[in-house]
C-alpha cells in the first residue's frame, strides 16, 4: 500500500516514509506553522523533509 505524504499529498512507496526525531524540532516546527493538522507520527516524504530543513537553513543565515 502506498504511503500519502501529508504535507504534499504525493503517493509513494511506504518504505520511503520519513520520521522525524525530536532532535529536529526547527523542522517539526515549521511543518506544523504550514500545516497545523499535521502530527510528527504521520511523517513526511524525503523531499518535503529536505525543504523544510532547507527553509530552516535559510532562515538562519
Amino acid at each position: 500500500m502506498d504511503y500519502i505524504c501529508p504535507t504534499c499529498g504525493k503517493a509513494m512507496p511506504r518504505d520511503l516514509l520519513m520520521m522525524i526525531s525530536h532532535t529536529e524540532g526547527h523542522v517539526v516546527g515549521a511543518i506544523k506553522k504550514k500545516h497545523p493538522e499535521w502530527a510528527e507520527s504521520d511523517g513526511v516524504c524525503k523531499k518535503c523533509y529536505l525543504y523544510y530543513k532547507d527553509q530552516m537553513k535559510k532562515k538562519n543565515k
